[in-house]
């Protein structure tokens, strides 16, 4: 439990970054949690190829310790969820939302997380 708190608990001077090997993606993705150092907004968390960059994410804590990330789009809207548990596998969903308002291509894979040393610690 005390690897998720301090993933939802990150100190102000350093955001939290998970390496996420996730089956069937051929680059790792990585999760960093707020403060994000690479961006202005400073509140969400980031979901991409690269630590501290990619889409922005809301974090929901997991009262029996896990955490998810919702990813969100540049317009605020839900693109999937990250969820890492408490033993640091990860299970990833994702859609696509057409103009109607339709979900089609669903998807969802699993994997495992590491944790780097900090943002600039942790190479792709």
């Amino acid at each position: 439990m005390l690897t998720v708190a301090l993933l939802l608990v990150p100190t102000f001077s350093h955001a939290d970054v998970l390496k996420c090997k996730i089956d069937g993606f051929k680059e790792s993705i990585f999760i960093t949690t707020t403060p994000d150092t690479n961006s202005n907004d400073g509140k969400y968390a980031r979901i991409g190829i690269s630590p501290g960059i990619g889409n922005r994410a809301i974090v929901v804590p997991d009262p029996m310790g896990a955490a998810a990330f919702v990813e969100l789009n540049v317009d605020g809207a839900p693109l999937g969820m990250v969820r890492v548990q408490k033993d640091m596998r990860v299970i990833k969903s994702g859609h696509t939302i057409d103009r109607s308002g339709a979900i089609f291509v669903p998807s969802q894979s699993a994997g495992v997380c590491t944790r780097c040393p900090g943002i600039k610690a942790c190479p792709p």
